[in-house]
């Protein structure tokens, strides 16, 4: 396991730093830091009050919440934060129900998971190595 400290700022009173729940958990909650709601079949941007400092080499990725997603049709959509993001964490949240979802200050609403990163060379080659792969878009069936 490999530990890193996040410097975090809280922006606005009610912010909550992120939190892992249980030991082995490879993600850490994000909690609502003002009140809104999420429209039925709409989305909205739950502001989490806090401004991220990551190191150089790390990237934050915003999950959603599987109990979020099982009983409400909610699912978190655009979650990457940048090394060089200095600004405060707002969480998109999609509501795929046909009633509004309330978020109540406090209310844990996504999941933050910090990851290393490296920037890759793309190399143009005039064809690439073949595989035993035929097709794409669903060719490892149903079952």
């Amino acid at each position: 396991m490999d530990n890193v400290t996040i410097p975090a700022q809280r922006v606005l009173p009610t912010a909550t730093l992120p939190r892992i729940m249980q030991a082995g958990d490879v993600a850490a909650d994000l909690s609502a830091a003002e009140a809104a709601v999420v429209p039925a079949r709409g989305r909205a941007l739950i502001a989490t009050g806090l401004v991220l400092e990551l190191p150089a080499g790390f990237r934050a990725r915003i999950h959603s919440r599987s109990g979020l997603s099982l009983k409400h049709g909610i699912e978190a959509g655009a979650g990457l934060i940048d090394q060089g993001y200095r600004h405060p964490v707002g969480v998109l949240l999609y509501n795929h129900s046909d009633v509004d979802f309330p978020v109540a200050v406090g209310d844990r609403v996504a999941q933050l998971c910090i990851e290393r990163y490296s920037h890759p060379i793309f190399e143009e080659v005039l064809a690439v190595d073949t595989t035993s792969r035929t097709t794409g878009w669903g060719s490892s069936g149903v079952s």
